[in-house]
């Protein structure tokens, strides 16, 4: 059995369902071994490639292979020379379930090792801080060890045991960089979802690369951008406001080009539409899923009195409730809506739209 790590990102607990429901889309068997709040452990019959698969998750910082694991009560410290031999590498050390006070010991202990001092084959070490959290970004030792000719070593202290792994595949900061703050148009007034999020919604759809997915609310198009580039081939956007239509054509235009690909192999068709007449434009029945940010309600929000944002989440819930019903009518059976709520912060409260059970009931 092949068994693998996942470096998560700062929201764990959607980073571990982005992980899992993309898994399961490609029909990959597993088993999950280890979670924390930083690291998920599988183990699985499959060869999993790295490389390919951190492209396609939005939340996965890094993705290694595990490849040795000691016991609680093992001496692992032979792990260096009988491994590794005389190769270099970079050393990262994470909590994957296993107590704090392990992580401490285990830092302490490759710290003293003579043996991995004396021949210089650390090119760069990640501390831990008092809570067990890394106190330097995930990658860093990952470029130094690539450029001192090494590989980053990673050790995870879990619940069963020591699992020790190299890094294999690295998250694409300056792609996503890139395709935020590269591209030609973005506007702050029609909503700002980063492409990393955007795509962990296309993941949670869970849906075939030829079916058909819409986003209602496409704004500056970053959604349809992150499902061009994961391969999905058919492709709808609409939005109320001509800007937002003009700058998504833009985007996508510059998304083909940059990155290369053939508009021939995809069918995307973006077009102005309220979002509560869908049905007025869009084939009844036809939606495989839709992911969407929707109108979030005023950026004045923090500003805004209590009176004031009990009356934008009444607003909303009705735009909402509106919408929906247009969802209802452009879905396939059995399809799913990923989408992103508001909530308010008033002083030391939060409000949130009370339109859930409404929903279910709506079927």
């Amino acid at each position: 059995m092949n068994q693998y790590f996942f470096a998560l990102g700062t929201n764990h607990s959607l980073s571990k369902i982005d992980i899992i429901n993309t898994l399961l889309r490609k029909g990959v068997d597993f088993e999950i071994l280890e979670a924390s709040e930083e690291i998920l452990i599988i183990s699985t019959s499959s060869e999993l490639s790295p490389a390919l698969l951190i492209n396609e998750l939005g939340s996965a910082v890094k993705i290694g292979k595990i490849e040795k694991v000691y016991l609680k009560d093992e001496n692992w410290e032979d792990f260096f020379d009988k491994e590794l031999g005389n190769q270099k590498f970079g050393l990262s050390l994470y909590h994957a379930g296993g107590r704090y006070r392990e992580i401490d010991e285990i830092f302490e202990k490759t710290k003293k090792l003579k043996k991995i001092r004396e021949k210089g084959r650390i090119l760069s070490s990640v501390t831990v801080d008092q809570s067990g959290l890394l106190k330097k970004p995930a990658s860093t030792s990952t470029r130094e060890a690539r450029r001192g000719g090494g590989f980053e070593l990673v050790i995870c202290v879990g619940a069963k045991g020591v699992y020790f792994g190299k890094t294999l595949a690295v998250q694409d900061y300056e792609s996503y960089s890139r395709r935020d703050y590269g591209r030609p148009s973005r506007d702050a007034q029609s909503g700002m979802i980063p492409p990393k999020l955007a795509k962990m919604m296309i993941n949670l759809a869970g849906r075939g690369k030829d079916e058909l997915l819409l986003d209602p609310f496409c704004g500056c198009g970053t959604i349809l951008q992150e499902l061009t580039l994961l391969g999905y081939k058919n492709i709808m956007g609409a939005d109320i406001e001509d800007r937002a239509v003009t700058d998504s054509q833009k985007n996508l235009d510059w998304l083909f080009e940059t990155f290369k690909l053939e508009k021939a192999d995809f069918k995307i068709n973006i077009f102005k539409s309220d979002a509560r007449a869908l049905s007025a434009k869009i084939s009844q029945n036809s939606v495989n899923a839709i992911v969407t940010e929707p109108y979030l309600g005023s950026s004045q929000a923090r500003y805004l009195s209590l009176d004031q944002i009990k009356k934008e989440i009444q607003k909303l819930e009705d735009l909402y409730l509106a919408v929906f019903g247009e969802f209802k009518k452009v879905l396939k059976d059995s399809s799913r809506v990923v989408i992103i709520f508001p909530v308010f912060r008033y002083k030391a409260q939060f409000f949130k739209l009370q339109i859930l059970d409404i929903l279910k009931n709506q079927g």
